[in-house]
């Protein structure tokens, strides 16, 4: 028996169809670049917020390096397209994501380690979500070629269930070339494009 692939991206679709702008939206965003694409489609269905919410990113000054580019990103954004996007930011305290995390250091990118951080993120955020009663709640990371849009997903869909008076956008904005799209709004705000996912294990991998 063949199993039916999900288009998550057709589902969000249905669901854009549905609003008129009032209900409201938190985005989470782990970096400028990833948000531009994401952020530009959003805006036309919801009144939507960016929280930055990433232990993961090592080190700090990298961290604020990604802050400060999707801050003045969005800052940006509002003023030539007459939105109020605001952004959020969680503090930064690496030790929650190694606390998580560290016993798969070793793990290439891709693996055990990355599922926990991507639950880690989405459950923190989630949370914040349901806390301020945003309609709405979903990420930018299904943008990217190198995160599992369907992991993610399902782990909204799960997540769903705890915080039940916030509905999670189903989505895969990577469809239709998003993240090329993605790409080209970054260079024309000439944005800081990074060159690793931001986890120190990654990087130090990377580095061997």
């Amino acid at each position: 028996m063949v199993e039916t692939k999900i288009n998550y991206n057709e589902i969000m679709k249905e669901v854009l169809k549905e609003q008129d702008g009032t209900k409201r939206l938190l985005l989470h965003a782990c970096c400028g670049p990833c948000s531009t694409y994401p952020l530009s489609i959003l805006v036309d269905y919801f009144q939507v917020d960016i929280l930055y919410l990433n232990q993961n990113i090592y080190p700090y000054e990298e961290w604020k390096k990604r802050l400060d580019t999707l801050i003045s990103f969005v800052n940006d954004f509002n003023i030539k397209t007459n939105h109020n996007v605001k952004v959020f930011v969680e503090h930064y305290d690496h030790s929650i994501f190694l606390n998580k995390c560290e016993l798969y250091k070793n793990e290439q990118e891709g693996g055990k380690r990355c599922e926990l951080c991507h639950k880690l993120r989405l459950h923190l955020a989630y949370e914040y979500a349901s806390k301020h009663n945003y309609d709405f709640f979903t990420t930018v990371m299904t943008v990217s070629s190198h995160k599992p849009s369907s992991f993610l997903n399902e782990l909204g869909k799960e997540l769903n269930k705890e915080f039940k008076n916030t509905e999670y956008l189903l989505s895969d904005f990577k469809k239709e070339n998003g993240q090329l799209k993605g790409i080209q709004i970054a260079k024309e705000y000439s944005l800081y494009r990074q060159n690793y996912c931001g986890c120190e294990f990654a990087l130090r991998n990377d580095d061997k």
